[in-house]
């Protein structure tokens, strides 16, 4: 089990590592992980999964209204989505401030306007809808929160990369959870499009998405 979770991470590691560099990656199924594969001919934009964005399969979670957030709530809309949970003291707390930013950029603007920010929960037992409204309304109104059980948790996090794990084998109320800091980008088709690599900055994740969106916009 231990070596499993290693090369989870190790691959986590890795595709940090190389979108840093900046290369056009996208991901290919290889057994239980993503395999990033390298293309010389991709645009020269850090983090673009290109030239086979991956299809998402269909999930079943449920938003922080209590409603059902599937596959179709992300088909139409450009969507970033980060994995976490409500009581990471810092990791998420900063990410989601930096998302608001984000989306603060982009407000007013055609980007702005079919875009928009999901935060997915990997730790159900504490985040209820109700916690999760309160938790994702203080970055912003308009941003989403969801989350589901542990399978339909994994149906999605897996095809997607994301790698978490539940350090509450001890019975305390207030353990932590370790889990992936990427923020994921998939287009109005559904498909995983980008990948922003911790550190985040405002600035820079809008630019690369407005980047990301005009190039896929003419080649889709």
């Amino acid at each position: 089990m231990n070596s499993r979770k290693n090369l989870s991470l190790l691959v986590v590691a890795l595709m940090a590592a190389v979108i840093g560099a900046g290369t056009a990656l996208y991901l290919r199924p290889s057994g239980d992980t993503l395999a990033l594969v390298r293309d010389q001919d991709g645009p020269a934009i850090q983090g673009l999964l290109w030239p086979n964005p991956k299809q998402v399969a269909p999930f079943e979670l449920t938003d922080h209204h209590g409603q059902a957030f599937d596959l179709d709530r992300l088909k139409g809309r450009w969507s970033f989505m980060f994995f976490g949970y409500t009581h990471c003291p810092d990791v998420c707390p900063m990410t989601m401030d930096t998302l608001k930013r984000v989306a603060g950029r982009l407000e007013g603007q055609e980007a702005g306007a079919d875009t928009q920010v999901v935060f997915v929960s990997v730790d159900p037992a504490r985040d209820t809808p109700e916690h999760l409204k309160n938790y994702v309304e203080y970055f912003n109104p308009e941003f989403l929160g969801a989350t589901g059980g542990a399978e339909q948790l994994m149906a999605m996090t897996r095809q997607l990369g994301i790698i978490y794990d539940l350090n509450d084998g001890d019975g305390k109320k207030d353990y932590l959870v370790d889990h992936s800091a990427a923020v994921l980008l998939t287009d109005p088709q559904g498909r995983l499009v980008g990948v922003f690599s911790a550190p985040h900055r405002a600035e820079d994740i809008t630019a690369r998405f407005e980047a990301m969106r005009g190039f896929l916009d003419e080649h889709s």
